[in-house]
């Protein structure tokens, strides 16, 4: 330290010791309450723009020690048409009409004056930004070379300086996952298992989703449901479409509130199968045996690739499971191995409770008992799965197509994250399909809500 004090620079200026109390940005952010959000796309907006003053349009979001306010368009000019930032979910925040002003200023210019002075009132404030009366609170902005400055104006004269936050946009997901944007994916049942995959997979990159599940979203499944109490009544197809935008403002999502089996028009379900037709990969954790023939009709059929995972009951394990065209057999043959090595001679019988369809039993049924954990594990792997398969056979990760996976030690797992694969590379389809496949297994739960 000393050393450092005792030397000068070229100017004459004596050198200056590091701190060594080095703080993150989230640690000098703890006392302050008022946070503004302007992506870089909203930046660049501005300067095409160049001078005057638009309407800032805003959605607030408020935390127990903040109020995040999030720019989302601008607006106010007859000269542009209103401008809505592509990268931020409309849903995001509740929406505040007319209290934002965002200008690029000049230093002396009664703007710069209006977020520098130290003693201005609100309502001279916000008059060189606005031609509106002042009403009690509002929000002005100013973009001084290449910096965001801003304050929040409220009743009393109540002025605070708004932070920014820096935008961290650095890459973290591989290189490879890039083809996922342009694939389309299938989820069949948007249950505890499906809903953990489909918002796993947008925050890969996939982009372009259909939904089917007919259920709505009860209270009891927010134990497992990668959903919340925002969405406790809605059908789960439609508030895990709103999750995935909310991930990604770029997602498309189309839906089929409807069960496979159940009572619905051939028209309807022929809707259904032809949309599945034009999907890149079926992932199914529908729970139900009659889910599962339909999903593995349209995967042979069509020619389309399909994945599919279970949790046991009791949660101390699962399998995950796929069938790619010309590659591995039909799912209903690779399902159909999967069962004969269940009951290979010498493996001890699963739990008694391991056998219920869950996706099909009536409401009064017991539901299957499995943790969050539990399942969370196994789709996690599935969602690898999913993820192996869209990118295509030359890149896969896995020579297998079915692994079982134990959580804990049971049954015939010797240890936690005991995993056995299956050899089905011998296995060739055949009139499996004909065959009564609706009591959707032998031996393994089927995890639905």
């Amino acid at each position: 330290m000393l050393d450092t004090e005792g030397t000068v620079d070229e100017s004459g200026r004596p050198g200056a010791v590091p701190s060594e109390h080095r703080f993150t940005e989230g640690q000098l952010l703890r006392w302050e309450y008022a946070r503004l959000v302007l992506s870089d796309e909203l930046l660049t907006e501005m300067q095409r723009r160049g001078p005057g003053v638009w309407v800032l349009d805003l959605r607030a979001s408020h935390f127990e020690n903040s109020c995040v306010c999030l720019g989302v368009g601008i607006s106010g000019s007859p000269e542009h048409d209103r401008w809505t930032d592509p990268t931020i979910p409309c849903s995001v925040g509740r929406k505040r009409d007319g209290v934002g002003r965002i200008a690029i200023i000049e230093r002396g210019d009664p703007r710069f004056q209006a977020l520098f002075s130290d003693d201005m009132p609100c309502d001279e404030r916000w008059a060189a930004f606005s031609s509106i009366p002042f009403d009690g609170y509002g929000i002005i902005v100013g973009l001084l070379d290449g910096q965001v400055i801003a304050k929040f104006l409220g009743h009393n004269n109540l002025t605070h300086d708004i932070i920014k936050i820096l935008m961290d946009k650095q890459k973290r997901s591989p290189t490879r996952n890039a083809i996922l944007a342009e694939k389309r994916v299938a989820i069949l049942g948007c249950g505890s298992m499906g809903s953990k995959v489909a918002v796993s997979l947008a925050r890969m990159g996939v982009s372009n989703f259909y939904l089917v599940d007919s259920d709505v979203l009860k209270v009891g499944n927010l134990e497992r449901n990668e959903l919340d109490w925002g969405e406790v009544g809605a059908h789960k197809a439609d508030a895990l479409a709103e999750r995935l935008k909310r991930i990604n403002a770029q997602v498309q999502v189309d839906r089929w509130i409807n069960q496979f089996g159940g009572q619905t028009s051939v028209a309807t379900l022929m809707a259904c199968l032809t949309s599945l037709n034009t999907c890149d990969l079926i992932v199914e954790t529908t729970g139900s045996g009659q889910g599962f023939v339909y999903a593995s009709s349209v995967s042979e059929d069509e020619g389309i690739p399909m994945v599919w995972g279970r949790v046991f009951g009791g949660g101390f394990g699962g399998y995950i499971a796929r069938s790619r065209p010309n590659i591995e057999a039909s799912p209903l043959d690779v399902r159909n191995s999967i069962y004969q090595w269940f009951q290979t001679p010498g493996f001890p019988e699963p739990p008694a409770d391991a056998g219920i369809d869950y996706a099909a039993g009536p409401d009064d049924q017991a539901p299957m008992i499995a943790d969050d954990a539990d399942v969370s594990v196994i789709s996690s792997h599935l969602t690898h799965f999913a993820a192996d398969a869209l990118r295509g056979p030359a890149e896969s990760d896995y020579p297998h197509s079915v692994y079982v996976i134990g959580l804990r030690k049971e049954w015939l797992f010797a240890q936690p994250f005991d995993t056995r694969p299956i050899d089905v590379s011998g296995v060739t389809s055949s009139n499996v399909a004909n065959e009564d496949e609706a009591d959707g297994g032998l031996q393994t739960g089927e995890t639905g809500p």
